[in-house]
């Protein structure tokens, strides 16, 4: 019968890459009005099979169906439109120009109808129940959230019957993530057929109809979400079992603070005042735009501050203090921009590991040793399993995961006494999210002090202490202990003083 010919049909893909196998043998089958998780650590072939989708790599094995038609990418256009991470978007643009670029700019007399070109922008936001910003304005000035559902609205206006959509909430506070899902739901409602990549597998659960899990270029695991768990799931991805821990164990109440903060000010934002103890993971937690990138960031000199003080283990750092003589007294910053911040784009591992002499503790006439540096950058990539194990290899060629491993290992081999790491496993997987979390907490057991600076409320559920929930510029609570749970953190940041912590049980931690 008609109605049981799936909307999309893969069988036995294959596709290699200078004779190893990016792909092998994958199936999967998407159904109209279905959404389909896709998940596996980076590397395992999401991205190779979403290209052969797009068209832009070839299948040497295996076929493409669509409604039981077999089409090639390659030499076919078809109804399949992506939302990638990078949004392609044009800040400079309005969002009306920015929805015409795929819809077409509607014509008057032989010219652009520019009335028109808001208004089509406007009913295609209002198709799926979302409130549509001014078409007039640029893009440029919406936040993360309205920038991830221009894009959905985009690949409506491609009259798409599958849309693919590559970790759209990675980059969102969790009620915008929220926000987006539930559009999706509506996307689903149309018939359309959604394959969803992401790293964040609690948000799957109660979402995604079915997931497939690539592991290696291999297809291990294609089921319904029903029949699933987290740690199945994340023991598919890995292929062994993971314990996850919260936090650490050693108690931190009676230790005396590395760093105080009081009444600290910023245009905007403050007064907040806190302390974070040797060997503590604290965390400056809240929705986007609450304040903690601004607080985290004066504190590592990077931003002015307008009144209040900050102390670096009992010793009053100089208001005007620059970033270079905060990274002398020990103070490090993990930059939540990979590519623009964090990456010396074109330079190897080697020179992004240790990429001056303050990394390495030595005198700035010291003789550079490349050879004793490519050592080095050996070590420490087998320790955090980077791949792939060449010292000389460019920075551009890993995945977001092992260059996050890299940057952490920075700064970890200067001996930093104060980490403050934004976002520090935002778009990585699972097995790199495991990597980086066993760093922070060795980095902490070693007498650092690590304030994490997110609005991934899981990861703070996960890793953190104790949390400082942050709101309009101020911190409005403190979370710990069992109280401390992602329900918890989400309600505090969206409900402020009107939260209380009793109304809300310990959850049990997902993967």
């Amino acid at each position: 019968m008609a109605d049981d010919i799936p909307l999309l049909r893969i069988a036995g893909l294959g596709k290699r890459f200078y004779g190893t196998h990016a792909l092998n043998d994958v199936d999967l089958t998407l159904r109209a009005g279905e959404i389909h998780a896709l998940i596996g650590e980076n590397g395992a072939g999401k991205s190779t099979l979403i290209k052969i989708l797009a068209g832009v790599y070839g299948a040497e094995e295996g076929t493409i169906a669509l409604r039981g038609e077999a089409v090639n990418p390659v030499t076919q256009r078809l109804p399949i439109a992506f939302v990638h991470q990078d949004l392609g978007l044009v800040d400079d643009l309005s969002v009306g120009e920015n929805v015409a670029l795929v819809a077409g700019f509607p014509k008057r007399h032989g010219l652009i109808d520019w009335p028109q070109v808001g208004r089509q922008a406007i009913e295609l936001y209002d198709r799926m129940e979302i409130e549509a910003p001014d078409p007039q304005s640029p893009v440029g000035s919406l936040n993360a959230a309205g920038k991830a559902l221009l894009g959905i609205v985009r690949a409506l206006a491609s009259r798409a019957d599958i849309v693919v959509l590559d970790e759209p909430t990675a980059s969102l506070p969790e009620p915008d993530a929220l926000h987006l899902l539930d559009v999706l739901r509506r996307l689903r409602a149309t018939g359309a057929g959604i394959i969803y990549v992401s790293h964040r597998l609690n948000e799957l659960f109660g979402f995604a109809d079915s997931v497939s899990v690539l592991r290696d270029g291999r297809l291990v695991r294609s089921a319904a979400m029903a029949s699933v768990t987290p740690s199945s799931l994340v023991q598919d991805m890995l292929g062994r079992a993971v314990e996850f821990a919260h936090g650490h164990a050693e108690p931190t109440a009676n230790k005396p603070a590395l760093l105080f903060v009081e009444a600290l000010r910023l245009h905007g934002f403050g007064p907040v005042t806190f302390s974070v103890a040797a060997g503590e993971i604290a965390a400056l937690v809240g929705l986007r735009g609450a304040g903690q990138d601004e607080i985290g960031r004066a504190i590592f000199g990077a931003l002015e501050t307008r009144s209040g003080t900050i102390h670096l283990g009992g010793e009053l750092l100089p208001p005007r203090e620059t970033i270079t003589d905060r990274m002398a007294r020990g103070i490090a910053l993990l930059a939540g921009d990979r590519g623009r911040e964090s990456a010396l784009a074109g330079m190897s591992i080697s020179e992004n590991l240790f990429p001056s002499q303050s990394i390495v503790k030595t005198g700035s006439l010291a003789f550079l040793s490349p050879a004793a540096d490519r050592a080095r950058t050996g070590e420490v990539m087998e320790r955090f399993d980077v791949r792939p194990r060449n010292p000389d290899a460019l920075i551009d060629w890993l995945s977001g995961g092992n260059q996050q491993k890299i940057f952490v290992a920075r700064w970890l081999a200067a001996g930093a006494r104060l980490l403050i790491l934004e976002e520090p496993t935002a778009g990585v997987d699972i097995g790199a999210k495991l990597a980086i979390h066993a760093m922070v907490r060795d980095a902490a057991r070693a007498g650092a002090a690590v304030l994490i600076v997110s609005s991934d409320f899981e990861e703070v559920a996960t890793l953190a202490d104790r949390a400082l929930v942050m709101g309009r510029g101020q911190i409005s609570g403190e979370l710990s202990g069992a109280a401390l749970t992602m329900d918890s953190l989400i309600a505090r940041s969206s409900l402020g003083e009107d939260f209380a912590a009793s109304d809300y049980a310990p959850a049990t931690l997902n993967a």
